[in-house]
């Protein structure tokens, strides 16, 4: 009785670790935005236009194939806009650090706008962690814009709100919250990149301490194609957890044998 006890107390405490570490992921960032003639690129929640989202930028050009005859083959008739390439930098990330996520490869002369209604940070970080009218544990303490790789703002505790999946967003530029200060920085010829630091979550950034790996832009991309409400999973340690806990098991029943001839 004795020795089917304590392995089965030795059992449950490994499948127990093992099963703690397979709930852990890292989490997502991707940068988000909307200029005022309204091209975008949508938050995580939004899955209205989850096919555009991984690599593309939406343009409406007045909503018309016409408005711009060159750029015919980039008309699309389901959303009756255009549909341009873009390259996003994502940010994965484990806990507390300094990360950076970027657009660029955007052609954004092309509808002829220079300001902006917003520019956010999407995460699918859960917000309660963040909410500031309840009693928060984790924070964003700084936001800084850059342009072509050069600062033009940052924002001190920026501004932060839930999105339809109740996940952290970020607002650097937000002309629809008057919390946020009103940017008056240059418009990209080349990229925008957000870099954000998140204190609170505990953890350390995937990679150092500084995921990012420079200002403007980040070395540290997440493999995001497509928004989603669920947490991508890259290596969590599981297999050591389980290695460990099974080791556990060997050790502990090589003792109860030991005992057990003696």
């Amino acid at each position: 009785m004795k020795l089917r006890r304590v392995l089965t107390t030795v059992a449950a405490a490994a499948m127990a670790a093992a099963s703690l570490a397979a709930t852990a992921s890292a989490y997502q960032a991707a940068i988000s935005f909307q200029n005022t003639v309204y091209s975008f690129r949508n938050g995580m929640s939004d899955t209205a236009y989850a096919a555009y989202w991984g690599d593309k930028v939406i343009m409406w050009g007045g909503n018309s194939e016409e408005t711009w005859p060159d750029k015919i083959d980039n008309f699309d008739w389901d959303i009756n806009g255009y549909v341009f390439d873009a390259t996003y930098t994502d940010a994965t990330f484990d806990g507390d650090g300094t990360y950076t996520v970027t657009a660029d490869g955007i052609d954004w002369a092309q509808d002829n706008c220079d300001s902006w209604n917003f520019i956010q940070v999407s995460t699918d970080v859960p917000f309660d962690a963040f909410d500031p009218t309840g009693t928060p544990t984790a924070f964003v303490t700084t936001a800084t814009v850059y342009v072509d790789g050069v600062a033009q703002a940052t924002v001190e505790n920026p501004p932060v709100e839930k999105d339809a999946n109740n996940n952290l967003v970020v607002n650097c530029v937000n002309i629809y919250n008057t919390d946020c200060p009103k940017y008056e920085g240059a418009y990209p010829t080349d990229s925008l990149s957000v870099e954000f630091t998140v204190e609170g979550l505990g953890g350390g950034a995937t990679g150092g301490e500084d995921a990012s790996g420079s200002e403007g832009g980040s070395d540290a991309a997440g493999d995001v194609n497509a928004p989603t409400t669920d947490k991508q999973s890259p290596d969590t340690g599981v297999e050591g957890v389980a290695a460990v806990a099974g080791l556990a098991i060997v050790a502990g029943g090589a003792v109860l044998l030991s005992k057990k001839r003696k």
